[in-house]
């Protein structure tokens, strides 16, 4: 058996991973792509997939963000997320990786489940598609090895996924009258984020978890500063202009190269 090998914490925080949340139209891209304007980073790679291209945002002031195109397919996609992630600092400011988005990323997944399904004529008596838990865990896994090529980048990373507002069940299964917020995506997406800001109409912010010993905050927060300070009012909150930080680690099994 090989010696045990260990590591002291190093006490200094990471550039968090953040999922921006939002309904339609209530500005989580125009934030995202405004967060490139922030002294504390150098270069922003922006990488869409199922959205429309930020060109009219490269107006906001300040914003410094650059598209990185690819072919419209996962596995492409997914070799630039591993590329910017890798991608050297020029000027000693750590630099910003915006993937956009979370939610349409998961509902291709989900599709490609869907036409497995299909293709092997798994149907319910209505006619319906049965997708598998071996389909799910496929399309599971392909989202895991999108989010482990983000988790590589020393730096901060934008997730940006659409709100949704839902019906909740009883213990039964059975709807009620009451109505919550859902974020539209992976199941996991939420616990493998460091923060999570939800904006549920223009003008209103609420950071409702964020990984930090520097910053203090309730269960939910609503942030009536976000509007004007954006995403680099949250970044300094977090300790992140007045302190060293470290490369996050991760636990995880590694990736092979393909999605």
């Amino acid at each position: 058996m090989e010696p045990l090998q260990t590591r002291k914490p190093t006490g200094l925080p990471s550039w968090p991973v953040l999922l921006l949340t939002g309904r339609e139209k209530t500005g989580k891209s125009y934030q995202a792509a405004r967060a490139s304007a922030s002294e504390l980073i150098g270069r922003t790679f922006w990488i869409g997939f199922g959205e429309k291209d930020p060109d009219e945002y490269g107006a906001i002031p300040g914003a410094r963000f650059e598209i990185v195109p690819h072919d419209g397919s996962l596995e492409d996609f997914y070799q630039k997320v591993r590329a910017a992630a890798a991608a050297p600092i020029d000027d000693g400011r750590k630099n910003l990786l915006v993937i956009d988005s979370g939610t349409r990323i998961w509902d291709e997944l989900r599709d490609q489940a869907t036409d497995s399904a299909i293709a092997r004529q798994s149907f319910d008596k209505g006619g319906n598609p049965i997708v598998g838990m071996d389909l799910w865990n496929v399309a599971t896994g392909k989202w895991a090895k999108i989010l482990a090529a983000a988790r590589t980048h020393d730096g901060p990373v934008i997730i940006t996924a659409r709100l949704d507002t839902v019906t909740v069940m009883n213990d039964a299964g059975k709807p009620t009258k009451d109505k919550t917020d859902k974020i539209k995506g992976q199941k996991d997406l939420p616990y493998d984020v460091d923060a999570i800001v939800e904006m549920p109409e223009r003008g209103k912010a609420t950071l409702t978890g964020a990984r930090s010993v520097i910053f203090k905050m309730p269960e939910r927060l609503d942030i009536d500063w976000f509007e004007e300070q954006g995403v680099d009012g949250l970044w300094r909150r977090l300790g992140l202009d007045s302190s060293p930080t470290s490369q996050p680690v991760y636990a995880e099994p590694p990736n092979s190269e393909e999605v």
